[in-house]
């Protein structure tokens, strides 16, 4: 089961777009492999109002923690989620 998380993080982008790493709490996590876009339709019709978009745009990643040594933090699985207005959010840890 994952862990919800639900925290702002700041991301950083990799030439094509793509996440290639995030700062959460301070700590950089290094995006290894190819990060999965995920698109998912929001219930707008519920919202009484236009909505800014109607799919939530989620990336599902693998990272490790930067700077730890070999042998060390093993790596985990996480969703980010990027907001309508541009944020990022740590979603989701699978672990």
């Amino acid at each position: 089961m994952p862990t919800i998380i639900d925290k702002p993080v700041t991301v950083d982008l990799s030439a094509a777009g793509d996440p290639a790493a995030f700062f959460l709490d301070r700590f950089e996590h290094t995006i290894i492999g190819q990060p999965q876009a995920i698109f998912s339709r929001t219930r707008w019709w519920e919202q009484g109002s236009a909505p800014k978009r109607i799919d939530t745009e989620l990336w599902r990643v693998d990272a490790v923690k930067a700077g730890v040594a070999a042998g060390g933090e093993e790596q985990h699985r996480y969703d980010l989620r990027r907001d309508a207005d541009g944020t990022w959010v740590l979603a989701l840890d699978w672990g």
